[in-house]
């Protein structure tokens, strides 16, 4: 089996790799954080949602509150008022959610937004009331629930 590890390269940064068990000849704790010893090498547990949003972020990971790390590439609803993600459409109260806090609701919109629109085929752009269509950036999305 292969999980997912932190290795730290000789300039100090740390990058994901999938570390074989088998591979592993011992785990120990060192400065309270698991980490695995193979014959040749060391490798640390990720352990925290930071670890895993700093490595995760490229692959469409956000933090969204303190305990949410969230597929952006999977939301496909915003409930502002209540600051729930879901994954789907049309969501009911059996629905998975993850949460997202107010702040992030501000300072991810727009990606929220997109992230939506994409992942569930709709345009960014409404129908205004004189029949005009104009760009959803920088106002309401009725998918997004603004």
């Amino acid at each position: 089996m292969k999980i997912p590890v932190l290795k730290t390269m000789a300039d100090g940064n740390s990058v994901l790799v999938y570390l074989d068990l088998n591979d592993v000849v011992y785990i120990c704790v060192e400065n309270r954080n698991l980490v695995y010893h193979t014959l040749n090498d060391r490798f640390v547990h990720l352990s925290t949602l930071s670890d895993l949003e700093e490595h995760l972020g490229g692959y469409g990971f956000e933090l969204t509150d303190k305990t949410n790390l969230v597929n952006f590439h999977k939301i496909k609803k915003l409930d502002a008022k209540q600051g729930k993600l879901y994954f789907e459409e049309n969501p009911s109260s059996k629905s998975k959610y993850a949460t997202i806090a107010f702040i992030k609701q501000k300072l991810f919109k727009h990606q929220i937004q997109r992230w939506i629109s994409q992942n569930t085929n709709t345009s960014l752009e409404f129908t205004m009331k004189d029949g005009k269509k104009s760009s959803v950036l920088g106002e309401q999305h009725n998918n997004a629930g603004f």
